[in-house]
């Protein structure tokens, strides 16, 4: 018994010796976003063109181990987000209000759209950046 635990600890050490290898950085870092986004509105009739409602939020979580408090949400104002199509064709910029929101009203047709017909879908993308990072949120958008 004694030489059957003294091999289990003997492969034990030389798994843990080869399992500390040096991690390889990925290529692209992933790095969590600095605001929370909430984008509402993804279907529009063709006549009417698009409306998307954006909420931008920091989140303090500060008080995550406390479930009285939990983890707030603050409105972030005064914040410059672009509005993109085909990931690098600016269509607007806007800038939040005191409540963190911003309303993006575009005609299908800006959007690169000259026929709206249903089932039409264009993916728009709302960047900043914030804290000196920088966030980029996708947000699909259809003619019903």
């Amino acid at each position: 018994m004694k030489k059957i635990l003294n091999k289990i600890t003997l492969l034990g050490l030389v798994v843990a010796a080869f399992s500390c290898v040096e991690a390889v950085e990925l290529a692209t870092p992933n790095v969590a976003s600095p605001v929370l986004v909430v984008l509402e509105g993804n279907e529009f009739e063709a006549s009417t063109g698009v409306a998307v409602e954006g909420s931008f939020y920091e989140l303090d979580k500060s008080g995550i181990l406390d479930r009285t408090v939990g983890i707030d949400s603050i409105p972030v104002s005064g914040l410059e987000v672009t509005v993109f199509i085909n990931q690098t064709e600016e269509v607007s910029t806007l800038t939040t209000d005191g409540q963190g929101k911003i309303l993006f009203q575009n005609p299908w047709t800006s959007l690169g759209i000259s026929a709206p017909s249903s089932g039409t879908q264009i993916r728009l993308e709302f960047a900043g950046t914030y804290n000196d990072i920088a966030f980029r949120q996708f947000h699909n958008v259809r003619v019903k």
